[in-house]
């Protein structure tokens, strides 16, 4: 039974870190150029496009709003690791992320400052605070700047799992409102996938093969550019058996890779440069049906006949054409 319990420990700590890694890596997406779970650095290693680093120790407590008794400890550990990190790369920031409201188990009047989800940077905290941190870093034999330090509480607990993962979902429904995109499920379907990739990511020896920003935000676009959204008019030009092929085609090509992205670019780049006549339903209809041969090379290596691949074509041509406002807006929004 004791054995279960610290098996169950592990995995619930393990899941705390993914989520952890997903609200850091949506807290700083501007910034940021990759993303790797179980680091050669730390727990979780955020690189930014300044090539600086955002290094961050993740410890849960499995009932956290009771249970205070290792707080310390994981702290002192977290301290500890983070310092060794920050000696190996050039470090913006240090981030200590827990689900106990009371990291430092002070009084409940000191906890209050933890109160949600909340980030308090080393210079923030109360003098009694700080030195419990600097009374543990004395121990610690490199140098670590704790100004660069900052304490920060996800709250997190219980096998209920929208209770559970309700502050991470609130950080990716404000990502979503952020870049103004309305789809239905959205927040949810995003949490599941990025729950997957991390983990994925984390679980692979080389530490070298991390998350870039653009692999993580391409399932966004994915959704964001879903077959479904097309009008049955445009399906209408189709036969509706080769339209079903197509629609499968259309998963499995853009699911496969992140290097779509490009793709889209360039379908955008094109259309805009086009010179149509009429209105703006004509120049889209008029660049897909002259134009869908200049894509040919982002096929090669599929077996197509011609008829499929002139449909499959057109149809993410219309759907990028169709949902460019949002796939702008998602770029703009991360700084992609």
């Amino acid at each position: 039974m004791g054995q279960d319990r610290r098996a169950d420990a592990v995995l619930f700590g393990f899941d705390f870190q993914v989520n952890s890694a997903i609200v850091l890596m949506l807290e700083n997406i501007r910034d940021l150029q990759t993303l790797r779970l179980e680091g050669n650095n730390e727990d979780i290693d955020i690189e930014l496009c300044n090539g600086k680093h955002i290094l961050a120790q993740a410890k849960a407590v499995v009932n956290s709003s009771q249970d205070f008794t290792n707080v310390r400890s994981n702290l002192k550990k977290a301290l500890q690791t983070l310092a060794e990190g920050s000696n190996k790369v050039e470090t913006e920031k240090t981030v200590y992320i827990t689900n106990s409201p009371n990291p430092l188990n002070e009084d409940a009047l000191k906890s209050n400052i933890f109160w949600g989800h909340a980030h308090r940077e080393y210079n923030t905290l109360p003098d009694s605070s700080k030195s419990i941190i600097t009374n543990y870093l004395h121990e610690i034999e490199q140098h670590f700047d704790v100004e660069n330090l900052t304490i920060q509480v996800l709250p997190f607990e219980t096998d209920n799992e929208s209770e559970r993962y309700k502050a991470v979902m609130q950080v990716i429904n404000d990502f979503i409102g952020d870049i103004q995109i309305s789809t239905p499920g959205l927040g949810k379907q995003l949490h599941r996938i990025w729950k997957d990739e991390v983990l994925t990511n984390g679980s692979k020896k080389d530490a070298e093969i991390k998350l870039s920003k653009k692999s993580l935000i391409w399932p966004l676009i994915v959704i964001a550019t879903d077959i479904s959204y097309i009008d049955q008019g445009f399906r209408d030009r189709f036969d509706s058996s080769l339209y079903e092929e197509v629609a499968h085609k259309y998963k499995e090509l853009i699911d496969s890779c992140c290097e779509k992205m490009e793709f889209f670019t360039k379908i955008l780049y094109d259309y805009n440069a086009y010179k149509g006549s009429g209105s703006e339903k004509d120049k889209c209809l008029d660049f897909i049906d002259e134009c869908w041969k200049n894509y040919d090379s982002e096929f090669e290596g599929r077996i197509l006949d011609e008829e499929v691949k002139e449909a499959l074509a057109k149809v993410i041509m219309y759907t990028v054409i169709k949902r460019r406002y949002e796939i702008r807006r998602i770029k703009q929004g991360v700084a992609l």
